[in-house]
């Protein structure tokens, strides 16, 4: 089962009472207030931090023509859980 953003909200619906109107804007302005912020680390205590990171230009290779080409420099976003995440997955 995938959670969506509307599974979120009416988990949170549900635990906290609100409505699930303000629940999904909850979760959906949180959402919002991460991409807005995604040249900073963000880290929330006891869940993990997101972090942007670059990867190197590199090259890349086509495994059917062995032909060799560049693949560009390009910025992705990373998620480091925090201790307590992990000790609740394993």
């Amino acid at each position: 089962m995938s959670v969506t953003k509307k599974y979120l909200a009416n988990s949170i619906s549900k635990k906290l009472g609100l409505s699930k109107r303000d629940s999904l804007f909850f979760v959906t302005s949180f959402f919002r207030i991460i991409v807005e912020n995604y040249n900073n680390k963000i880290s929330i205590n006891n869940f993990g931090s997101f972090e942007l990171k670059e990867t190197p230009t590199r090259i890349g290779r086509n495994p059917k023509t062995l032909e060799e080409f560049n693949i560009r420099a390009r910025k992705k976003l990373s998620f480091k859980p925090s201790e307590v995440i992990k000790k609740n997955i394993n």
